[in-house]
């Protein structure tokens, strides 16, 4: 059974700032980029990152940043969804700008519930995009794709979904690789002693199986489909975070 997560506003706010540091680019998120999103100081950031990283949900390397893990990841984008829907009513519903819009989201997506946010989802037509053009995530009843650690698929194509480890060298290692979230990969050898064999483009690494198991992964197909559904929701491949 999933962990639950009593988080005060500024935590989720936090997460949020992550999500929307990362998204497009699949990196880590820096201290000063976070401090800059929020309005806060550098020395601010620290400690509130220290604590999400003490709670699981996310990945923080001290001088570096912090990468959300699947449940930090699983609430950032929760938030979001709730954050860029009710921009959505606020502006084609109530006729506010988007600069207030943006202000009254962010005060009501911590105390919307999940229940009333689909509801508004449905009464809005499901829509793709923020007004700022920035995608809406799909609620976790709509993303159903299976999630698996690295170390423990067959051999075949997946898309890098989380980084996730209680060592932060781990993590610097995964990414000075080159292995972020949303990275496609071949795995083509797989032992249950040995190495594990992937390739992406056209190079190939062996990672040992305990660094394996900080990769959380989804077969690429479902991947491919996941996107097949936003484009036929009309949803753009790219957009700008808002």
């Amino acid at each position: 059974m999933s962990q639950k997560y009593e988080l005060s506003s500024s935590e989720e706010e936090y997460l949020e700032a992550i999500y929307t540091t990362q998204e497009g680019k699949a990196r880590v998120a820096t201290t000063r980029e976070l401090a800059a999103c929020l309005g806060v100081r550098d020395a601010s950031v620290t400690e509130m990152l220290k604590k999400l990283s003490e709670k699981g949900l996310i990945n923080y390397t001290p001088y570096r940043g912090a990468m959300l893990t699947e449940a930090g990841c699983k609430i950032a984008t929760k938030v979001k969804r709730k954050h860029r829907l009710l921009e959505r009513f606020l502006v084609d519903i109530c006729g506010i700008d988007t600069h207030e819009s943006h202000k009254q989201a962010c005060e009501i997506e911590h105390v919307i519930s999940d229940k009333a946010i689909d509801t508004l989802s449905a009464q809005l037509g499901h829509p793709s995009t923020c007004p700022g053009g920035s995608a809406i995530p799909e609620s976790d009843s709509e993303d159903e794709t299976d999630v698996s650690r690295l170390s423990e698929v067959k051999e075949g194509s997946y898309t890098i979904r989380f980084l996730t480890s209680a060592e932060p060298e781990t993590i610097s290692r995964l990414c000075s690789l080159g292995l972020i979230p949303g990275l496609t990969v071949r795995v083509q050898r797989t032992s249950s002693k040995g190495p594990l064999v992937i390739e992406t483009k056209d190079t190939q690494i062996a990672l040992g199986r305990d660094v394996a198991e900080s990769l959380l992964v989804s077969p690429e197909a479902m991947e491919t489909e996941g996107r097949r559904r936003r484009r036929r929701r009309g949803a753009p491949s790219a957009a700008t975070p808002g």
